[in-house]
């Protein structure tokens, strides 16, 4: 393969708001990918609640006759688990908790301890949380979720996958490392496998003094005693995505088969499938005498008779979170976080699933010509030589599963992980070897190489530069002002990294010596995604804009509007083009022939922007724009023009800056559907703009 194409080489971005309805300024979505997979349901008093991979939450209101997606505040759409604590909500993602005070109509992360984690299973025990997480174990906060800490004493798995409790204990099923049990809400583990087929845990209940744990290739067992000893279930049974159980009947649903029902402690099962038209299933769960199913689609079904027969309950259909994004031939291709691999031919007309890479969860994608490599989060890499039409694992000598990052240098390619830091091959990804010597970090999130340099963009430690193939790396961090790179960008000696927090910083000496370069850029910008032309430098934040630099300049302007289901986790200019992946929104693209020719960026002034989304409910956002540090007030109105209340106040620095109105917790009280007007005063600046609240 050659050097040119190879040259320009973007890393993956690691690691929402409202589902896309329609074209945003001149962005236009694409057909997809398709999200699915319902993962977990939860009831609490007034709502049902259901997790899905690339959607969101879904909740109902009355019992599953209609849904509607709640998602405000929440910066992954990749969900795993909901739980809920007293009269807090709370649901794991791929990079944190989130919980919400008001049935899901706003989220906020939960404390710092777990952010940038992969939490895979949620379970509150005497008023305390539990988060299992994968690659760091199990953690428990004491206080819903504002601060955690880790309870691993004697748990050496990592790969946390369910978590359950009966009357006195708690218990941890992993991926790869069995099943674990405590007997004092975490603070010490012991190991509970003697008799278990395997040690990949997929489900477990505790029902009627039986503990039943569902592994992935051996099926059910049980244990009469806690988990001291297991037998067989010794029943057709497969692997359960998850049991539940109502008026004393046992329920499982599985991928394939469906549902099954036992009415004997789970001596014998039947098949309860009647009106489900489709059998692949991720999770069940129960609220006020209904059961619900979430299939592999998305869709959600209910049973009101316990089974005996279903219907449609969720019909809807929604993208997925992208990731990743990469070019071959005529294929771009698109990394799902919990859908898969994805590849178009007709520029996002339609979408197809690379069924041969059988996991969903794709961190990077890189290709050059005929050659394809996708990273997962626990199953390493796929690899496909024939352009991305067949895929296999090609894993020989690595020591991470979790591969987040990929570049070429010349003939080689590097490949950055999670947790064991960069790994070379010489033979297209055929196999591989750690090159990590002088790296002061093992999680990587961003590789990028100039054909004899390769930079590696750390979680935590800033930069490194490798000039001999990765056999020695040093920190290139100068003028630098955050460890916390999360992505990197380099053409014709320019070197770009996005930051979480700090905007974007350019070096123009490999990385010597950096500068901030935020001109334009709302303060902090917490910049997930970069990508290179020769025209323009782009950055994709985390409230869903895209932002071009007309080179050779620096400064900053807003493309388009911010794009629905941001943040944006990837981007990629092709041909005309620049294709955009969000984390709740799927692919979209804006022709970049509306902003070529461009040659300098307007000067800042003072602007306030129509408040987004509009109309709304509960919440939106409204922009505003300084040239100079200045005073702002903006306060709402009713249409009768009494004060609702008041969203900014006092001196604020030069740049752009947002702010956000909660219409169910203005002033202390909701606030009526209706019209409202918002002003802003800014010395002799002042406007005026209607917003409508929905109820």
């Amino acid at each position: 393969m050659g050097l040119t194409s190879r040259l320009l080489s973007t890393a993956s971005a690691l690691i929402l708001f409202l589902l896309p309805v329609a074209a945003s300024a001149d962005w236009q979505a694409t057909s997809g990918p398709p999200g699915g997979r319902v993962r977990s349901f939860v009831a609490d008093s007034t709502s049902v609640y259901a997790a899905t991979g690339g959607g969101g939450v879904l909740a109902s209101d009355d019992g599953g006759g209609s849904w509607s997606f709640r998602n405000a505040g929440l910066t992954s759409h990749d969900l795993k688990s909901l739980a809920t604590l007293g009269d807090t909500l709370f649901v794991a993602s791929d990079e944190n908790v989130f919980r919400s005070a008001d049935q899901g109509e706003s989220w906020e992360a939960c404390g710092t301890e777990l952010a940038g984690k992969y939490t895979k299973t949620l379970l509150a025990r005497d008023g305390q949380l539990f988060a299992g997480t994968y690659l760091y174990g199990v953690f428990r906060s004491p206080d819903r979720g504002d601060s955690w800490e880790e309870v691993n004493a004697g748990l050496p798995a990592r790969n946390i996958y369910w978590l359950a409790a009966d009357g006195a204990h708690i218990y941890a099923g992993t991926y790869l490392d069995g099943l674990y049990r405590s007997d004092d809400l975490g603070e010490s583990w012991e190991a509970a496998n003697n008799g278990l087929g395997e040690p990949n845990i997929m489900s477990m209940i505790s029902f009627e003094g039986r503990l039943y744990a569902s592994t992935l290739w051996s099926g059910v067992f049980v244990s009469e005693d806690h988990g001291d000893s297991w037998v067989s279930l010794g029943t057709s049974l497969p692997s359960v995505k998850g049991f539940v159980t109502m008026g004393g009947v046992l329920y499982a649903a599985a991928h394939g088969p469906g549902v099954s029902r036992s009415t004997d402690s789970g001596q014998t099962w039947e098949t309860v499938n009647n009106g489900l038209s489709e059998t692949n299933l991720w999770s069940i769960g129960t609220d006020d005498g209904s059961l619900f199913v979430g299939a592999s689609s998305g869709h959600v079904y209910r049973s009101e008779n316990g089974g005996d027969s279903w219907t449609l309950s969720y019909g809807g259909s929604f993208p997925s979170s992208i990731g990743g994004l990469a070019e071959s031939s005529s294929r771009l291709i698109a990394g799902s976080h919990g859908a898969g691999l994805f590849y178009t031919t007709n520029g996002g007309g339609s979408w197809h699933s690379s069924t041969s890479v059988w996991t969903v969860e794709i961190r990077a994608v890189i290709a050059d010509g005929s050659l394809v490599l996708a990273g997962t989060d626990l199953l390493g890499v796929f690899r496909s030589v024939d352009g991305g039409g067949n895929y296999s694992q090609s894993n020989s000598g690595l020591t991470s599963d979790w591969i987040q990052a990929f570049t070429f240098c010349g003939d080689a390619v590097f490949a950055g992980s999670r947790d064991g830091g960069v790994f070379l091959s010489t033979n297209d990804g055929a196999s591989w070897s750690p090159r990590n010597e002088g790296l002061g970090s093992v999680n990587i999130n961003a590789l990028v190489s100039d054909g004899v340099r390769v930079f590696a963009g750390t979680a935590d430690s800033g930069v490194f530069r490798t000039e001999d193939l990765g056999n020695t790396w040093v920190a290139v961090n100068s003028g630098l002002a955050t460890g916390a790179v999360t992505d990197l960008a380099l053409d014709d000696g320019r070197l770009l990294a996005g930051t979480a927090g700090g905007g974007v910083f350019v070096s123009d000496d490999h990385g010597d010596l950096w500068s901030a370069e935020n001109q334009g850029l709302p303060l902090q910008s917490h910049v997930r995604s970069l990508a290179a032309t020769e025209t323009f430098f782009f950055a994709g934040s985390s409230a869903g804009e895209v932002f071009y630099s007309v080179r050779p300049g620096m400064s900053w302007v807003e493309l388009g509007s911010a794009l629905p289901g941001g943040p944006v986790l990837a981007l990629w200019p092709s041909g005309d083009h620049l294709y955009a992946g969000l984390s709740g929104g799927g692919v979209w693209k804006y022709e970049l022939s509306d902003v070529t020719g461009v040659e300098e960026v307007p000067p800042l002034r003072v602007s306030m922007s129509q408040n987004y989304p509009n109309p709304f409910n509960p919440t939106t956002k409204i922009r505003f724009a300084l040239p100079s540090e200045s005073e702002v007030e903006i306060v709402v109105h009713d249409i009768a023009g009494r004060l609702v209340t008041r969203l900014a106040g006092g001196v604020y620095p030069p740049g752009r800056h947002e702010v956000m109105w909660n219409g169910r917790n203005a002033a202390g009280h909701d606030v009526a559907a209706g019209v409202y007007f918002y002003r802003m005063t800014s010395g002799s600046f002042e406007d005026r703009k209607k917003l409508v609240l929905l109820k």
